[in-house]
């Protein structure tokens, strides 16, 4: 016979159901994947910005060049 708290809430967890839970590893595997590819993201992140203003300054100094202008500091720098 169910009892009203079967009914309304579910049966009692099972203490073996809970040794199961606690000792699975999959949450913490989950986890660190997720702290993995938050840290690949901030590395894509912070590379990308600064790939993207060193480009950006390049293609000034080509546009400097182009117009006849004097290059500024920046320009005169090899291989930065």
């Amino acid at each position: 016979m169910y009892t009203r708290r079967d009914i309304l809430i579910g049966p009692a967890p099972q203490p073996e159901a809970d040794e199961d839970f606690l000792s699975s590893e999959r949450g913490a595997a989950a986890i660190e994947y997720g702290l993995i590819a938050s840290l690949i993201a901030i590395v894509l992140t912070a590379s990308l910005t600064r790939l993207g203003k060193r480009q950006r300054r390049n293609f000034n100094c080509a546009k400097r060049a182009m117009k006849g202008k004097k290059a500024n500091k920046f320009c005169s720098r090899r291989g930065a």
